[in-house]
């Protein structure tokens, strides 16, 4: 926008959109984008509101995940009247995306073990945006060490006000590996090179309710059949429980969600807070177990000075029962739910709060770069950033049934360190991190998601 326009925006009391235009939509209906827009054609906003509006609009739209780039550019039109344009540069929507993964609970356990035959391979076969209406539908054929065949569907509004979604998903498993207790709060591995220890069917589906444009609320049913080899209920006979073989399970779930988040992929300001009610086995099925747990965490996103942001995680999870078997048991040690410092570590129980916090800086803030070749046009420009971090987590897991196995549970866990992470399009997100543990243990660990 011209410097005209900023000196009117300026000295201007009031403002009223009097066009609103939308290009680069080429996919994406109309009324998808729509549904995002905090500003409307004949809107009459207070300046300051005004500009929030537009902010507030461009990070809608890039949390949808339909778009690389989001452009709104304002035009004066007369002393009060000014046009909004909109400009948005979609994705590439259809593709496959080669599977090459490692079985490892995380990248770190893949280093340390130095196994190349523990590698997943095969292809997504993904169409995201389906016929403009922010559908996903997507294919997995996964081989090699860990085995899976699985398809979902995802519609974010199936009512006429955008309001109500559905997903639905089913998938099979096998696995020639299973990890099957805990030893020093380390998982112990059974491993058989000629069959498959553990297979798992799973379906499921989740209504969703989206209520303006932050709070979203979810009901699920999940059926899960899981069988394991006999050798690993003799190993650990409360694998399952009471040494058996197999376990059905139908889970139901609520969530309410509230997402403040500026950009979802990997913000700088805002807040996230989340609540998940779950309840496992609902006494319909043989042995099925009955479990009941509360998850909830909060987020919280904000920038100190220019460059400058702090980033703070606190996270827990209350259950009521003590006798849940080892597989339908959670604390550390999988995904982001673990004291950083700790990769190598896995620490079940029934109840735990963790703590992540970081302090970042912007080293290289978010650039574009032009490829200078004539390439597909959704792939010529690829923005990217830049951030070190310094790092401080405290976590605390109780145990009531392992604890003899489990010796870093109920005491007071904690890890610091810094870190450097790369950003750039497709959700893509590089952590690289050194960290410390309260033991003095040390090491570099990479990982592929937001670090909070």
């Amino acid at each position: 926008h011209s410097s005209e326009a900023d000196t009117l925006l300026t000295d201007t009391a009031t403002i009223i959109i009097s066009q609103l235009i939308i290009t680069g939509n080429q996919v994406t209906r109309m009324s998808i984008i729509q549904r995002e827009l905090v500003i409307h054609e004949l809107d009459t906003l207070p300046r300051i509101v005004f500009e929030r509006a537009i902010e507030r609009t461009k990070e809608n739209l890039m949390n949808t995940n339909l778009f690389n780039f989001v452009t709104i550019q304002h035009q004066k039109l007369s002393k009060t009247e000014y046009a909004v344009i909109i400009d948005l540069k979609e994705r590439w929507y259809v593709f496959p995306v080669p599977i090459f993964e490692l079985v490892d609970r995380n990248f770190n356990e893949f280093v340390k073990s130095g196994d190349w035959s523990r590698i997943n391979y095969g292809a997504y076969l993904n169409w995201d945006n389906f016929r403009g209406m922010n559908e996903s539908s997507r294919l997995l054929f996964r081989w090699g060490y860990s085995q899976r065949i699985g398809v979902s569907y995802a519609i974010p509004f199936i009512n006429k006000n955008q309001e109500e979604g559905l997903i639905v998903g089913a998938s099979y498993s096998r696995n020639r590996e299973a990890g099957y207790k805990v030893d020093e709060s380390k998982l112990i591995l059974f491993k058989d090179e000629n069959d498959f220890v553990r297979k798992e069917i799973a379906a499921g589906i989740r209504y969703t309710h989206r209520n303006g444009f932050y709070d979203t609320g979810s009901f699920a049913a999940e059926y899960r059949y899981n069988s394991i080899s006999d050798t690993i209920a003799q190993l650990n006979p409360e694998f399952l429980g009471q040494g058996r073989t197999r376990q059905e399970l139908i889970t139901l779930s609520w969530q309410f969600r509230r997402d403040h988040r500026d950009f979802k992929i990997y913000p700088l300001k805002g807040y996230l807070f989340d609540v998940d009610v779950v309840k496992q086995g609902i006494g319909i099925l043989a042995n099925e177990p009955d479990l009941l747990y509360l998850a909830a965490q909060v987020k919280y996103f904000k920038q100190l000075a220019p460059r400058w942001y702090t980033t703070h995680t606190v996270k827990g999870k209350l259950s009521g029962q003590s006798d849940a078997s080892f597989f339908n048991t959670r604390g550390f040690g999988y995904g982001n739910e673990l004291v950083r410092g700790y990769e190598f570590y896995v620490i079940p129980g029934q109840n735990y709060l963790l703590s992540r916090n970081s302090f970042k800086f912007a080293l290289l803030p978010t650039r574009v770069l032009a490829l200078p070749f004539n390439f597909l046009e959704k792939f010529r420009t690829i923005p990217y950033a830049f951030y070190l971090n310094a790092n401080f987590d405290l976590g605390y897991v109780r145990d009531r049934q392992t604890r003899e196995l489990n010796p870093l549970a109920n005491t007071l866990q904690l890890g610091y360190g810094v870190g450097l992470d790369y950003v750039t399009y497709y959700n893509l997100v590089f952590r690289m991190e050194y960290s410390f543990n309260k033991f003095g243990e040390n090491g570099f660990f990479l990982h592929f998601t937001a670090p909070i």
